[in-house]
């Protein structure tokens, strides 16, 4: 049996974060010390950062609240503000994002790491999969709705980050993946609800995550703006969707993943720890893997017509 943490050590230590004091960041699906966000957003905030702890509806995000309150009795209360939205409502998402825009003088990082494991091709009422829509289409529609802030920040404040949380499930997704229209976006992979099916549905959907990432750096590049946009893998976390994907805790499976703490390690690391920064030609729109490392994703999540062709079908869907 192959123990990730064995095999894995970081090669920062979150002392190599540097004070955030001033900053402000945004992490969605925060609500829960047993999954990967919460502590994204609690070790932010203690290293200063005012935070945005999204989570589904507000008593979620307040109860995260005050459990951060309490295990760290020095943040202050002010610096943890609840962000409640459900990322597949999109009407919700444009609406939370439009008043994070009105409200919000600056945002420095975002983290988009809300999202459902593998499931049966269930559909919203917008006849989308429900997967693709909370674990693509809501982080894509947050991020252009918060782009204004994002660009505004980075003129002023230089150093802003777009963090997607993908995963090395897109590796199993056959090649020739498209995104070119609704049909697509809900492939079935010979199956409803067959279990690999809906496995290969989740990976569709990060393959997604890496081109957003891609399509987004190369947009800010082309425009001149000096904004980190990378993808990251945080590792087989023991995470309470993996437990049920797993069919619990009791298997060596389960057992030998990282814990929801170290799975937040990577995505500090792209959040916020200086070297993406200072070897930004290396960094940029790239795809990182505990803890810290890169690694080349597949030749579909490369394909900048593939990533081009995902942002205008996305797009269309908030068209209609």
């Amino acid at each position: 049996m192959v123990d990730h943490k064995e095999i894995l050590r970081p090669k920062y230590s979150l002392d190599d974060i540097p004070s955030l004091a001033g900053k402000v960041a945004l992490v969605t699906g925060a609500n829960t010390p047993d999954g990967v966000g919460y502590h994204i957003a609690h070790q932010l905030a203690l290293k200063g950062a005012k935070v945005y702890i999204g989570a589904r509806n507000l008593q979620k995000a307040t109860k995260a609240i005050r459990t951060m309150l309490a295990e760290s009795p020095q943040l202050k209360p002010e610096s943890l503000v609840p962000f409640a939205v459900d990322m597949g409502n999109f009407k919700q998402v444009q609406f939370a994002a439009r008043k994070v825009v009105a409200e919000e003088p600056r945002l420095d990082i975002l983290v988009n790491n809300a999202a459902v494991l593998a499931r049966p091709l269930d559909k919203d009422g917008n006849g989308i999969s429900v997967s693709f829509g909370i674990n693509h289409l809501g982080p894509f529609l947050l991020t252009r709705e918060l782009l204004p802030l994002l660009n505004k920040t980075q003129a002023e404040h230089p150093g802003v980050r777009i963090v997607n949380v993908a995963s090395t499930a897109h590796y199993d997704v056959p090649t020739g993946a498209k995104f070119g229209s609704l049909e697509d976006f809900n492939i079935t992979y010979g199956s409803e609800d067959e279990p690999f099916a809906n496995y290969l549905r989740y990976g569709y959907a990060k393959l997604a995550s890496i081109l957003h990432t891609k399509e987004l750096q190369c947009r800010f590049d082309q425009q001149g703006i000096d904004i980190l946009a990378l993808s990251v893998h945080p590792g087989g976390v023991a995470t309470n969707g993996a437990a049920d994907y797993l069919g619990g805790r009791d298997n060596d499976t389960f057992r030998s993943n990282l814990s929801p703490f170290e799975g937040a390690i990577t995505p500090l690391f792209a959040a916020a720890h200086p070297e993406p920064a200072q070897q930004r030609h290396k960094y940029a729109g790239s795809f990182i893997m505990p803890f810290g490392g890169l690694k080349e994703p597949t030749e579909d999540a490369n394909n900048a017509d593939l990533a081009k062709q995902l942002w205008t079908t996305s797009e269309k869907v908030f068209s209609r």
